[in-house]
């Protein structure tokens, strides 16, 4: 199952888009589609939809991974009229415009924070035992808002060690960015993931050092 082509071929196809400068970066792709699969994710909310690049990646990987059950917001007018023709199986979108319109008995395997929500607050609500949450880039202060939200929760920075590739909007000097990988009711299993994470980010800084 190569969720790294998946991820490639759709930031390759967002690249093109109008509004490609806020789509995600590929290697963030990767670490989404890596979390899928890793945890048999079932049901995905995206705060911050944007032009649709991270919803299409994972519908596209769904063809071969198995039917997921989509939510997400966005309240922007551009983004919502290029969500309908950038995203493949757009129909498959349950729309609202930010997440205090989300039933709270809803629950989610996977949240993905890629955009601003004033309403985020209310995830309190929509993640349970097996929730994992993954906030594309850096976003400091809204890693530190989720943590204060679950204060049991586990954090990692999941980073690349290759740079941005030439055929995407971002600086080819720059490294491809990931993301951060949260755990707000950390199981053991989850503990073990977060320490492979950790030292797989801990030679990556090293490697990155040394170019």
């Amino acid at each position: 199952m190569n969720y790294n082509k998946t991820a490639i071929d759709v930031y390759r196809k967002f690249s093109s888009f109008e509004g490609n400068q806020h789509i995600a970066n590929e290697y963030a792709l990767k670490c989404i589609l890596r979390l899928t699969n890793d945890f048999k994710v079932k049901k995905i909310l995206e705060i911050g939809l944007g032009i649709g690049c991270i919803v299409d990646a994972v519908l596209e990987f769904s063809k071969e991974y198995g039917e997921i059950d989509y939510y997400g917001t966005e309240n922007n007018d551009f983004c919502l009229q290029q969500l309908k023709h950038n995203v493949n199986q757009y129909n498959k979108i349950k729309l609202y415009s930010d997440v205090s319109k989300i039933n709270p008995d809803e629950k989610f395997d996977f949240i993905i924070i890629d955009g601003k929500d004033e309403s985020l607050k209310y995830i309190q609500n929509l993640a349970y035992k097996n929730t994992i949450i993954f906030i594309e880039g850096g976003r400091a202060d809204q890693v530190a808002l989720v943590k204060n939200y679950f204060p049991n929760a586990i954090h990692v920075e999941m980073i690349s060690d290759y740079k941005n590739p030439n055929y995407g909007p971002f600086e080819s000097k720059s490294w491809s960015g990931g993301g951060q990988l949260i755990f707000p009711y950390p199981s053991m299993s989850m503990k073990i993931y977060f320490w492979k994470e950790k030292i797989a980010t801990y030679l990556k800084r090293k490697k990155r050092n040394k170019q």
